[in-house]
């Protein structure tokens, strides 16, 4: 039986970062900028439990992109680890780093994050073939399901999920459906700016020179840019756009924070 949906994400999270010894929170490797939740890092902190950043789908990005991204979330005082639930790489890493900074044994371990950074399937590989729940361990009182990982680890069995409702940054992440959108052209304007300034031969600068390359049109030969920027967008996430190099991710980045910039002075000079 599915579970049900929590009517309020933000106490749920609470509630993890308050129940367990030890707290992951997972960020997708190719935007951790984006994916990263301060507040909740802050408030970790300030309870005095140990926080791990796990980032997710390191398969996805260059090397030296993840590397970068380790030593400026490094300065937070909370450990990176690598992860690739779809790989399996990292699982034996972050089993050591928990015990690392566990304060106690047996440790409880909660995961947080995003909606669709992979904490589903984080906490999957890391249970493994262990499905069935095991009983509560002594304290253990506050009716949470627990898996036991080994005979140190017990893990919160549902993570704490803040839902991003941003639909821009949801499609970039691959969380969000491009047919679903009222208006994809302005995720694949920022990924079209990218595109064009690293291969200008082969990318268009703007989203009606896609369509028009791509053959899409309405009647009167006018560019069908919402059927264009669904099949960029769609091809994103699909990984048919290659990732050649770290200064891509950085540049997709910073077209979408001058977007987000942009869309904050409009609002300003409107009121």
């Amino acid at each position: 039986m599915p579970r049900k949906r929590t009517k309020n994400p933000e106490k749920r999270v609470l509630k993890i970062i308050r129940d367990a010894d030890v707290v992951i929170e997972v960020l997708d490797a190719r935007f951790p900028d984006l994916t990263r939740l301060p507040a909740y890092e802050t408030l970790v902190k300030k309870l005095g439990k140990p926080l791990i950043i796990v980032l997710n789908k390191a398969d996805l990005v260059p090397k030296e992109w993840a590397e970068d991204w380790k030593k400026i979330l490094q300065k937070r005082g909370a450990p990176v680890v690598f992860v690739s639930s779809k790989m399996r790489w990292g699982t034996r890493i972050l089993r050591n780093t928990i015990k690392d900074v566990a304060p106690k044994f047996p440790v409880i371990v909660g995961v947080f994050g995003y909606a669709n950074v992979g904490k589903s399937s984080l906490i999957n590989i890391l249970k493994g073939k262990r499905v069935a729940h095991a009983a509560p361990i002594p304290g253990w009182t506050k009716g949470e399901q627990l898996v036991r990982i080994s005979r140190k680890i017990y893990l919160m069995d549902t993570p704490g999920v803040i839902p991003m409702r941003d639909p821009t940054k949801l499609v970039l992440i691959g969380a969000y459906d491009p047919n679903r959108m009222e208006d994809p052209e302005l995720p694949a304007e920022i990924l079209l700016r990218v595109l064009h300034s690293l291969d200008p031969e082969k990318w268009p600068a703007t989203i009606d020179e896609y369509a028009v390359k791509r053959n899409f049109l309405l009647k009167g030969g006018m560019p069908d840019t919402h059927r264009a920027a669904v099949e960029l967008l769609s091809k994103w996430q699909k990984g048919k756009i290659v990732l050649p190099s770290t200064d891509w991710l950085k540049k997709v980045e910073e077209e979408f924070r001058e977007v987000e910039n942009e869309e904050y002075e409009d609002k300003n000079s409107s009121t």
